[in-house]
């Protein structure tokens, strides 16, 4: 199928090149028809232009003869006017030929015949009206003039009938090849438009099969959540029950029964209580997951951030009071979505900072607020540059970790220290990243060993619902 749709393509752009090719050869074409069309318009009016040349000198010629036959002066007018018109057909058919070396040339000697001519008319003239006798021997150089001027007239007119010839060939020729380039150009459009219907039809069936494909993952997805939720139903009620009976035996037995216990079995007995208690977190906070992945029965509200973090940290006060824990907060905006789950971010990120401070140091705490444009994340390419966020952070002064593990601390049940160390079941920063998922935002976090981390959220102030 793959190789197919390669051999369709490569179809596909051949015929696409060769139509380009036979409409830039139908354009020259044309434009060469239109070369030729001048080019012959240009020849009969060459030759139209010389027989009008050679029809004045003959009214020139017969203008002298009626003069010198009955000198009336009326016979003189015309002749002055066929020498101003011969003058001036001259100068276009020179004007003309300019490109045509042959026929320049040809123009030159009629020029220099014209001129002589009407030399010796002139002679004859003023021989007559002089009262002398008409020279015969000027009216024979005259004659052979003429006659030779004939002769050159004649050959020029030839040499542009050549051409003419040559030129409606050519003019016919190229106006033949018209139909054929139509033809091809119709064959090559045709070919192209089936490649492009079978394309076409070939990714609309494609995407019919995707999208069918989608649909059965979109289902197995309801599935899987619906799977979840009785996962999240048992573990709330079938889980929960029996492991609020084992610690209420082991506190029990710790209270009754621990005086009359062997060193081992007080070792044992305290193992069961923390494992239990243990369970109980981990339960708690998977519970917590999932309602941040299920929370289409929630519905988005107008939330201020200043009271849940206030609830947040009125939960903390114990902790923040033993400690001697310093806040520096400033005013938090009020932003459209779900108070819980705001809670619940809070909560984490505040837990988080006091659960990682260093001993011996008074842990602090800042929590800033600005506006910024979405062309802060530059490696997110779905974000508009020009969307506004609400950028909260929450710096401290803790333990940190290696920034190359600020990808790794939001993935579910990754920790970066030993239970032993630091008590914890791995899924709070996931909760926060999933909190942020649902509501359109973001959350990164930078740190360095004993340096104290920063975590940034990101609220878009118009959130998607």
């Amino acid at each position: 199928m793959q190789k197919t749709l390669k051999l369709i393509i490569a179809s596909f752009v051949g015929f696409a090149i060769m139509l380009i090719g036979l409409s830039w050869v139908s354009y020259q074409q044309s434009f060469l028809n239109i070369e030729y069309s001048n080019a012959v318009e240009h020849t009969q009016r060459v030759l139209i232009v010389s027989e009008e040349f050679i029809s004045n000198m003959k009214d020139i010629e017969t203008g002298q003869r009626g003069y010198l036959l009955t000198k009336n002066r009326s016979f003189l007018e015309p002749l002055e006017t066929g020498i101003s018109l011969a003058s001036s057909h001259l100068d276009t058919l020179e004007r003309l030929v300019r490109d045509n070396k042959i026929q320049k040339n040809s123009i030159a000697k009629i020029r220099e015949l014209t001129f002589n001519k009407i030399r010796y008319i002139k002679e004859n003239i003023d021989e007559v009206e002089s009262g002398k006798n008409i020279n015969l021997q000027v009216m024979d150089v005259g004659k052979k003039t003429m006659d030779t001027l004939r002769t050159r007239v004649k050959t020029f007119q030839s040499n542009e009938q050549d051409l003419l010839d040559i030129r409606i060939h050519s003019k016919n020729y190229g106006q033949s090849l018209m139909p054929v380039y139509q033809l091809l150009l119709s064959l090559a459009s045709f070919f192209l438009l089936i490649i492009s219907f079978y394309l076409v039809n070939s990714e609309l069936k494609r995407r019919y099969k995707s999208e069918n494909a989608l649909e059965n993952k979109v289902e197995e997805l309801n599935r899987s959540n619906a799977e979840l939720e009785q996962f999240a139903y048992v573990a709330s009620h079938d889980l929960q029950e029996p492991l609020r009976k084992i610690r209420a035996f082991s506190d029990k037995l710790q209270i009754r029964q621990k005086e009359v216990l062997s060193n081992d079995g007080k070792e044992t007995l305290d193992k069961i209580a923390s494992s239990a208690a243990r369970m109980q977190t981990l339960i708690d906070d998977l519970l917590n997951f999932s309602r941040m992945v299920n929370h289409k029965s929630q519905i988005m509200e107008k939330v201020e951030l200043n009271k849940v973090i206030n609830e947040v940290l009125l939960d903390f006060s114990d902790v923040i009071k033993k400690r001697d824990v310093a806040f520096k907060m400033i005013n938090l905006p009020s932003i459209t979505g779900y108070e819980f789950q705001m809670k619940q971010l809070f909560f984490n990120l505040i837990s988080n900072s006091l659960k990682y401070a260093r001993e011996g140091v008074t842990p602090i705490i800042n929590i800033n607020c600005l506006q910024v444009k979405g062309k802060t994340f530059k490696d997110l390419a779905p974000v508009n540059e020009e969307t506004l966020y609400y950028k909260i952070s929450f710096t401290d002064n803790g333990i940190g970790f290696e920034n190359k593990y600020a990808e790794k601390i939001f993935i579910i049940f990754q920790r970066l220290h030993n239970r032993n160390e630091y008590q914890g079941t791995g899924i709070g920063l996931a909760i926060c990243k999933r909190i942020l998922n649902n509501h359109s935002g973001f959350i990164f976090a930078k740190s360095e060993p004993y340096e104290g981390t920063t975590f940034d959220i990101y609220f878009p102030i118009a959130s998607k619902t």
